[in-house]
């Protein structure tokens, strides 16, 4: 399982090349859930960093 600064480190990798790509420019089709995905993992990733909070010996 991956650390919890694993997991920033991809979310934000993954946001920098999302945003990488100029607003007029159109996007690929691989990002047309790209954003809806992203939030999805963002809540997950705060929802473990709460839990590490509430419970320190609950590190992953």
């Amino acid at each position: 399982m991956k650390t919890t600064v694993q997991l920033i480190q991809y979310y934000t990798r993954k946001v920098a090349q999302y945003g990488a790509i100029h607003p007029s420019k159109p996007r690929p089709k691989a990002h047309k859930h790209r954003h809806a995905r992203l939030m999805a993992y963002k809540a997950a990733m705060h929802r473990r960093i709460e839990l590490e909070k509430q419970n320190p010996s609950y590190a992953f």
